[in-house]
C-alpha cells in the first residue's frame, strides 16, 4: 500500500543512482533515465494522459473510514501524545522504551491511513491532515483523562501489527 505512494521516489532514485555494473560516478544510462521518467509520468497522469491533482483532503477527517481505521489512528495519536519527544537527556533504558512506544504509535497511524486508502475514502497525500486530526483529539482526551480506548489496549493493538519484512 505504501509502495504505491512512493513510486516517484523509486523513479528519482533510478534517475540519480548508477545502473548495476557501471563505474561509480558514471551518469545513468539513457535507457534508465527514460524508464524512470516514464514511471514518474505514468504515476501522475490519468488514463487520458492528462495530469491530475490529488483530491482535496476531507473536510472532517475524523468522520471518514471504518471503525478499525479510526481506532488505529486514534490509538496512534494517543500513544504519540503520551510519549512526546523529551526536552532533556534520558537513560538508555527510558529512551529505548520511549522509542519503542513512539514506533508503535507511528505503526498504528500508518496502518490506519493504509486502511483508509484501501477503503477509497482518503488519498496518500491526506495522511498528514488525518493523522494530525486524530493526534490532536487523542492528546486532548489524554489530558482530560477521558480517552475512548485505554492506553493498554492501544499498546496491545500496536504490538499486534506484524513487523515489516
Amino acid at each position: 500500500m505504501l509502495a504505491r505512494g512512493y513510486v516517484w521516489i523509486a523513479a528519482l532514485l533510478a534517475l540519480n543512482l548508477n545502473a548495476c555494473g557501471e563505474p561509480a560516478g558514471a551518469p545513468p544510462s539513457p535507457e534508465a533515465s527514460a524508464e524512470a521518467a516514464s514511471i514518474v509520468s505514468a504515476s501522475s497522469e490519468n488514463k487520458e494522459g492528462a495530469r491530475q491533482s490529488p483530491p482535496p483532503p476531507p473536510s472532517d477527517p475524523l468522520s471518514i473510514g471504518s471503525q478499525s481505521a479510526k481506532d488505529d489512528l486514534y490509538c496512534g495519536g494517543l500513544i504519540l501524545a503520551a510519549y512526546p519527544v523529551p526536552t532533556s537527556a534520558m537513560s538508555p533504558t527510558d529512551e529505548a522504551r520511549l522509542i519503542k512506544n513512539q514506533n508503535l504509535g507511528v505503526s498504528l497511524a500508518d496502518t490506519g491511513i493504509d486502511k483508509l486508502i484501501a477503503e477509497g475514502v482518503a488519498h496518500a497525500t491526506h495522511a498528514g491532515v488525518i493523522s494530525e486530526a486524530y493526534t490532536t483529539v487523542a492528546a486532548a482526551d489524554l489530558e482530560a483523562g477521558v480517552s475512548r480506548i485505554s492506553m493498554d489496549d492501544c499498546i496491545r493493538r500496536g504490538e499486534a501489527i506484524p513487523p515489516i519484512e
